[in-house]
């Protein structure tokens, strides 16, 4: 549930961050899985003194003290740790109520397009005190994206993108729509999004709709740590839909990949993945 948690996010409004202070935050604690990972990626764990509870990535993590999620923030936990940086959700408007009550200095962040997440990230790492870093990995990124639209197909296959389904059950599944950033990842490696005329992040489509559509490609993305033999009985599950193009040309991937359900420093990584599986035969 956890990518559906994110995703779901897409559509609160947030204000824009605190403006950078000239005092570099040595405390940070962070509730936004993509932002912790933003963190850890410049280099600064040792500075992260607590996560959300939904943080499972970097590795580290799993070491630090959990304060809630976005629905149970601990706010006195938060307190009692004295932070000088808190990242919250945007829509948490009750937390960032309290810490400007209290004079904690907040860092919102929402999920939006990949330019948004790229943008954020540069933001981020200026706060931090990591501007050099965060500007490496956004130009590895940019620079990523662009070798990969070098080697997309003239032929653009169409794209079914799976995630939160149960194995052995069809009938119920999420996919994404245009808002979403795997749907530019999609287009980025040369693929199209069946679901990207829709005008949300997260879908529910119906079987009906997924067989009039007619993906060539389907992709379902998984956390990692698959069980032994669970990405061969999912594939196995599409092949009742024998009519789809996907089915009848065995172009079915389970990828068990955290990269592939939320944007950060990894979205290099993501868009290779797609890359790689849509420019395959």
């Amino acid at each position: 549930m956890l990518c559906i948690a994110l995703l779901a996010l897409a559509s609160c409004a947030s204000p824009e961050p605190n403006p950078p202070s000239p005092r570099i935050p040595q405390r940070i604690i962070s509730v936004v899985p993509s932002a912790t990972e933003m963190l850890f990626a410049f280099g600064l764990e040792d500075r992260v003194i607590a996560v959300g509870d939904y943080d499972q990535l970097p590795r580290g993590t799993a070491d630090k003290p959990r304060i809630g999620g976005l629905l149970n923030p601990n706010v006195e936990k938060i307190i009692e740790y004295k932070p000088d940086l808190v990242i919250t959700y945007g829509s948490q408007d009750n937390l960032r109520n309290r810490m400007q009550e209290l004079g904690i200095r907040i860092y919102p962040f929402t999920h939006g397009s990949i330019a948004e997440t790229l943008d954020y990230m540069l933001k981020l790492g200026n706060t931090v005190g990591a501007e050099s870093k965060a500007r490496e990995i956004e130009q590895r990124i940019r620079s990523t994206f662009e070798e990969i639209r070098k080697h997309a197909p003239a032929r653009h296959p169409k794209v079914l993108l799976v995630h939160n389904r149960g194995v052995g059950a069809l009938g119920s599944f999420y996919s994404v729509g245009r808002n979403a950033f795997q749907n530019e990842l999609i287009e980025i490696a040369g693929g199209v999004n069946i679901f990207s005329d829709v005008e949300k992040e997260v879908l529910e489509p119906s079987i009906e709709a997924v067989m009039q559509r007619g993906p060539e490609i389907i992709i379902e993305t998984l956390p990692s740590s698959l069980p032994e033999g669970e990405a061969e009985r999912r594939m196995a599950d599409w092949a009742k839909l024998g009519r789809l193009p996907a089915v009848m040309n065995k172009r079915i991937y389970v990828v068990a990949e955290d990269y592939m359900l939320v944007p950060g420093p990894r979205l290099d990584l993501a868009a290779r993945k797609f890359g790689e599986i849509i420019s395959s035969h």
